[in-house]
Formats: C-alpha cells, sequence, structure tokens
C-alpha cells in the first residue's frame, strides 16, 4: 500500500507573528533600553511556549538497527533486507549515521499490539531521501516517500518531521525499514508517539518558530530602515547576517516548502549549502568591520580573510555537485566562529566598548551549539528546551548584536563629540597662536618689504644698465658687422678702381706715343722737297715706337677698364639689393638674389679661405620677406661658416662652402628651402644645444658677442621660418632654413 503525505495535516492557520515595535532615536539609533524590551518579550513567549511542550521526549534510539551497505541491499529483496544478518544495533539515544554518499538501512521492530495506529517520527527535516516500509510477516503492506526531494506525495504527514503511520494489523513480526540517502549528516532522533501528541508539538514548534520568524522579520526590517536612514554600513551587513542566519534555521527545521522551493529541485537540493556558505560569509563581514578587526587584530583579520577563499571554495563544490564535500568544508568553516570570542575580548581589552555585545552575544550562541551537539549526541536529554537551544540562541544573539550595533553608534557619536571638542580647542589654540604669529609677521612684512623695496630698486637699476649694455652689444654687433661689410666692399671696389686706374696711366702714355707721331704726320707738307725724309722720320718714329704694340696695348687697357666698369656696376647693384631697406614691411624678394647680393659682399672673405659651391634652384618662387633683415641672416651664418673653416688652418680646397636653394613640399605645406653647409669642425651636441642663446659663444674673448645667431632666430621667427642644424664633430655643420610659401 502507497500512502502519500502533505506538509501540514490539521494545521493552524497563519503564523502568529509576535514582534516588538522598534524604538528610534533622532539618527536612527535604537536604545539600549528599547533593545532590552525586545529580549525580554520574547524570551518570555519562548519560555511559556517550551513550558507547555510537556516532558521530555522518550527517543527510541536504542531499538534502531542500521547497516550501510547498499551495494548488496540494492541487490536483494526488501524481505531479503528485512532478515539480512548484517543489521548492527545503534545503541544510541540518537543514532548518528555520519555524513555518506551510501545508501543507509534502519530497521526498527515493531510491537503490532501496542503500538498500531501510532506515528513513527523521525524529527529530522533535512533528509533528501526517505522511504519507509511496514513488513508485516514479511510483507511489505505499506510505503511512505517522506524524503526532501521526494516532493511526489504530499499527503498524510504532520508537522515538517517526517512520520510514518504504524498500520492496525496483528502481526507476527512488524518491522518499520527505512531507507535513506542525503548529502547532510543523518542524525536520526525517533520517537513513536500518538497522532494528537505528534499534531500539538507540531503546533507549538510552529508557534515557536513563528515566534522566531518573527523576531528576524522586525529585526532585519529595523536594521534595513536604519540603514537607509542612517546610512551606516554596518547596518546593512547586519541585515544580511540576520537574514542568512535566520534563513538557515528555518531551512534546518523543514520550513523551506512554506517558500516554494520544492519547486526547482536544484536549487531545493542545495539551498541547505547555500545559506550555510552565505551565513559565514556575512558573519565574517559583520565581525571584521563591527570588531574593527583590521585596526585591533590584524592578524585575526587576515585569518578570517583566508576563510573567504575555503568558503568559495564550498560554494564551488556546492554548484558542481560534490555536496558531501560542500558540506565537510562548510562544517570546517565554522570552526572560525571560535575565533571571534579571543578577538572579541582583545578589542574589548584595548577599550572598544561595543565588543562586550559582541562577546555576550557569540558566547551565548556558541553554548546553544554545545546545547545542540550535546543533545544529538545523547550527553543531555533530548527535550524541547535542549532543541531550540540553537534558534533561541541565534535569537538571543541577534538582539544582543542589536545592543552592540546601538552601543557602537553611541560610541561613535562619543568620539564625534570628543573629537569635535578636541578640534575646538585645537582650533582656538591655532586660533590664538594666528594672531601672535599675525601680529610678528605684520612687523616681518614690514621689515621684508623695505628690504624688497631696496632689493627691486637695485634690481630696477641692474636691470637698467643690463637692458643698456645689451643695446651697446647689439650695436656692436651690428657695427661689426657694418665694418666687416664696409671692408668688403672697399676690398671689391678697389681692386676694379685700381685696373682701371693702371690702365689709365698706361693708355696715357701709348696715347702720348701716338699723338707724337700724330705731330709728325700733321707738320708733313706735300709741298716741300724733303716730303720723302718726312715720310722715313715718320715712319722710323712708328718703327721707334713699336706701335703695333701700342695698338694691341690699348685694346687690352680698353677692355680691362670696361670689364673693371662693369665689375664695379655689378658691386653695386649687389650693395643696393644687400642694403635695401623696407622697415618692418614684408615685401616679395627673390632669395637667390638675395643670396647672391651677400656673397658680393662677402666675396673678399673667403676667396682666399673656401671654395664656394652654389647651387641656386630654377624658378624660385618669390617669398614675403624683409630682404634686409634676411640678408643679415645669411652674411651672419656664411661668415660663421667661412671662420669655422679658415680657424683650421687646412689647405682652401679642402675648405668648401655649400649653399643650396629650393622648393619643397612637406606635410601639405610648399616651403622655400635654403640650404649653407660647411666643412668646419663641427659642434658637439651640448654645443649644438645652446648656439642659439644669447651671449653664447665657443670663440675667444673679444672676437664674438654672442648675440649673432640669437639674432638670426629672432629674424626667422618673424618670418614664421623653420631652421635645422645639422652638425658631426670632425665633419661640418649644415643650417636648413625654410620659409612658408
Amino acid at each position: 500500500m502507497h500512502v502519500a503525505r502533505s506538509r501540514r495535516h490539521g494545521a493552524p492557520g497563519k503564523w502568529p507573528e509576535r514582534g516588538v515595535e522598534p524604538q528610534i532615536q533622532i539618527g536612527g539609533v535604537m536604545t539600549v533600553a528599547t533593545g532590552t524590551r525586545q529580549l525580554r518579550a520574547w524570551c518570555v513567549l519562548v519560555f511559556i511556549a517550551l513550558a507547555s511542550a510537556g516532558a521530555t521526549q522518550t527517543l527510541i534510539g536504542k531499538r534502531i538497527e542500521l547497516f550501510q551497505d547498499s551495494l548488496q541491499a540494492d541487490l536483494m529483496g526488501l524481505v531479503q533486507v528485512v532478515e539480512y544478518d548484517a543489521w548492527e544495533p545503534a545503541n544510541q539515544t540518537v543514532p548518528a549515521l555520519g555524513l555518506s554518499d551510501d545508501v543507509s538501512w534502519v530497521r526498527l521492530k515493531l510491537d503490532s499490539r501496542s503500538e498500531n495506529g501510532q506515528l513513527i517520527e523521525i524529527q529530522n527535516a533535512g533528509i533528501d531521501e526517505l522511504t519507509g516500509y511496514m513488513v508485516c510477516d514479511g510483507k511489505v503492506i505499506a510505503t511512505y516517500n517522506r524524503g526532501v526531494l521526494q516532493h511526489e506525495s504530499n499527503e498524510g504527514a504532520f508537522g515538517t518531521y517526517p512520520t510514518f503511520p504504524i498500520p492496525l494489523v496483528e502481526c507476527e513480526e512488524l518491522y518499520a525499514v527505512f531507507r535513506m540517502k542525503s548529502t547532510k549528516p543523518l542524525l536520526l532522533p525517533t520517537r513513536i508517539a500518538g497522532p494528537r501528541e505528534v499534531l500539538n508539538d507540531a503546533h507549538q514548534r510552529d508557534i515557536l518558530f513563528a515566534a522566531y520568524f518573527g523576531v528576524i522579520l522586525v529585526m532585519l526590517l529595523y536594521n534595513l530602515f536604519l540603514f537607509f536612514s542612517v546610512g551606516d554600513r554596518s547596518y546593512l551587513e547586519y541585515s544580511l547576517f540576520i537574514f542568512m542566519i535566520g534563513g538557515t534555521q528555518l531551512v534546518l527545521n523543514g520550513y523551506a516548502p512554506y517558500f516554494n522551493v520544492e519547486a526547482w529541485p536544484w536549487l531545493n537540493t542545495r539551498i541547505t549549502h547555500f545559506f550555510g556558505v552565505f551565513s559565514g560569509l556575512t558573519t565574517i563581514v559583520f565581525a571584521q568591520n563591527f570588531l574593527r578587526l583590521s585596526r585591533y587584530v590584524p592578524w585575526l583579520h587576515k585569518l578570517l580573510n583566508g576563510y573567504f577563499i575555503v568558503y568559495v571554495v564550498a560554494l564551488v563544490l556546492a554548484i558542481s555537485g560534490q555536496l558531501v564535500w560542500a558540506y565537510n568544508v562548510i562544517n570546517f568553516c565554522a570552526a572560525a566562529i571560535f575565533f571571534l570570542i579571543p578577538g572579541a575580548i582583545i578589542t574589548m581589552r584595548k577599550g572598544y566598548s561595543p565588543a562586550k555585545y559582541f562577546l555576550l552575544a557569540f558566547s551565548i550562541f556558541i553554548v546553544a551549539v554545545l546545547v545542540f551537539v550535546m543533545k544529538d549526541a545523547g550527553v543531555i536529554p533530548y527535550n524541547v528546551w535542549t532543541f531550540f537551544a540553537l534558534p533561541l540562541g541565534s535569537a538571543i544573539e541577534m538582539v544582543l548584536l542589536s545592543l552592540a550595533l546601538a552601543s557602537r553608534i553611541n560610541q561613535l557619536k562619543k568620539e564625534s563629540a570628543h573629537a569635535r571638542e578636541e578640534q575646538l580647542r585645537i582650533s582656538q589654540i591655532n586660533e590664538r597662536m594666528v594672531r601672535e604669529q599675525n601680529t610678528k609677521l605684520e612687523e616681518r612684512v614690514r621689515d621684508r618689504t623695505a628690504d624688497l623695496e631696496e632689493v627691486n630698486t637695485n634690481m630696477r637699476t641692474t636691470l637698467e644698465e643690463l637692458q643698456s649694455a645689451q643695446q651697446q652689444l647689439v650695436q656692436s654687433e651690428k657695427l661689426a658687422s657694418i665694418g666687416q661689410l664696409t671692408a668688403g666692399i672697399a676690398h671689391e671696389l678697389n681692386n676694379p678702381i685700381n685696373f682701371v686706374s693702371s690702365s689709365a696711366q698706361s693708355l696715357r702714355r701709348d696715347f702720348e706715343d701716338i699723338n707724337t707721331i700724330i705731330e709728325l704726320v700733321k707738320a708733313m707738307d706735300p709741298s716741300e722737297a724733303n716730303l720723302d725724309e718726312q715720310v722715313n722720320g715718320v715712319k722710323e718714329k712708328l718703327s721707334q715706337l713699336d706701335i703695333e704694340f701700342t695698338q694691341q696695348e690699348i685694346e687690352e687697357l680698353l677692355n680691362g677698364i670696361e670689364d673693371g666698369t662693369i665689375r664695379t656696376s655689378e658691386i653695386v647693384k649687389g650693395l643696393r639689393i644687400f642694403s635695401r631697406m623696407d622697415g618692418d614691411n614684408f615685401i616679395q624678394a627673390q632669395l637667390n638674389e638675395l643670396i647672391e647680393s651677400t656673397l658680393i659682399v662677402l666675396r673678399s672673405n673667403f676667396k682666399d679661405a673656401a671654395l664656394l659651391q652654389l647651387d641656386l634652384g630654377e624658378e624660385m618662387p618669390p617669398v614675403m620677406c624683409q630682404p634686409g633683415r634676411l640678408n643679415q641672416v645669411f652674411m651672419n651664418i656664411i661668415t660663421n661658416a667661412i671662420q669655422a673653416m679658415d680657424a683650421l688652418g687646412r689647405d682652401v680646397e679642402e675648405n668648401i662652402l655649400a649653399i643650396t636653394t629650393d622648393r619643397v613640399d612637406s606635410i601639405g605645406q610648399a616651403w622655400a628651402e635654403v640650404r649653407i653647409k660647411d666643412t668646419g669642425q663641427g659642434m658637439a651636441e651640448s654645443v649644438k644645444s645652446q648656439i642659439f642663446d644669447p651671449f653664447y659663444t665657443t670663440k675667444p674673448v673679444g672676437e664674438g658677442t654672442g648675440l649673432g645667431l640669437s639674432i638670426v632666430m629672432g629674424i626667422l621667427r618673424d618670418h614664421n621660418a623653420e631652421v635645422e642644424v645639422e652638425s658631426e664633430e670632425g665633419v661640418g655643420t649644415e643650417f636648413t632654413i625654410r620659409f612658408p610659401l
């Protein structure tokens, strides 16, 4: 016969929610008096309920026989299992089968005359698979499925614990055989009682757990309210702690089906493990932050951080289906609660007063755990008081932790008030010191101001002197350039002028000889008889004067005078271009013409010092510039190049000055490019980086002011030109100047 069951039969209506209305101070802090009233009211309710629960229950664990040989049992029939000779007596009031993946079998011999019509109640609501068989004289007469995962049969149960009706039959031998398997420890507190007694006890448990759930709900909502009101993270952590601890108790005592967990078999199998993991995690987080372990007991804070990793391992095992291993790891992690006691003691001794509430709360909870364990081990009687030790201990723990939070907030307020008072005292001291310092500072400022005014006057005078000196140096540089320019022009003009002058003297002598011949010719008279003698005299004179040479010399002298005048004209033209003055106006000019005019002016400087290689690009477009200032740029760079090569004392053939112009395109921009390259001694990188700095020079004292290239850079900036300098010691230097078109 197959009998179905339900979770509640004849159960009362709603759970009586019995809580205490919280009281709130300004700032959302629960007073100690309010928490004490909550604890007192709940304890009175529990006392009344437990007192009405009756005497100690009679457990029949020592009548039970066990064996865990699932392989042979599965191969045998059920009747053979009953008659199997491997049964061993439990010899315990509450048999403990431990944690195993094996199927466990339990046999209980019944008295069909005195016990029929009663119920066998196994007070463990967490067994995954539990099937009960009633065997009368070797025949199975009833089958009951009561496991957590066997929710296909839902009728006939009393309360949250699995119950098995004893049939009203007469048998010579009546056995109750149970096949069970679970991923949680198998504890079998078993009793035989009448249906009314079982149902009354179930109702009393429901009332107690309704009260327990009411406390959990009140504490949860209250602390969430405080969290949203005050914003203190500790209230949120405590709310999560309450939810996980309360949920764990409800699941362990068989109330998960009230929340329709059976609809999700995967979750239903693992819900106990999940609550175990997350209740442990929330306990550690709450304890770490509440006790300020990172500040007061850092070694314990680090140790508890290690438990996070172990809990994560347990969670992964539970998700992957290794439920037995997961439960063992969770039990191992549960030992972390014992570390909280010395942590609370150390914190309390360091002056943190809320730790005393924490210490009391967890001490009570640990005592409740010990009572619960000793009850299962048979050390103390199994009754309602010992059974409810764990929920009662956790409820008292939660209330005391609420008091601890209130004490913590009060201490924080005191510390904050003390800090404000200390800050005010320090502020007043600082204010007095500031006033005193201000007086001293005002005196020092007056003295310092007078000193600064004197220094400022001296600096102004020094600046004016420096500016005057700079102007003089710039003027000196200009005068030096003008002197160099004048010397070059004088030298260039002197050569053709001297040639013309000397040619004129020679030409005068030649003309005197020609005039002599002309006079002789003019003196001839055809009417005279000695005409032949006169002609012979002229011929003789022509022969004496070598008139053919004189004619040739005159031709050469005239050509030389013409060349000299042309050369002089070119010099004057170049000088006119070089000295062109346009003020600050920008006009279009040819770079090739500017370079040629500069070379004409400087020709005398490099004629005997270097060879010139000139490669001026054809069809160079004009650029907008100030021609006079650009001539100054070219003259300065070319002069420096000539001086750098001449200083080496080499042959002229080794000193090469190369000047190139061209049009280039770069990054979408057209440029007119000028390159001036020499074969001088070159420069080191440290020297090259400073050549455009004012007053920087490598020439001996008295040979340069160091302003030439600084002036060059200023002129090129005014023309939006780019300049690059490439130099290598022992090879030479190249200046590349680009003007935008």
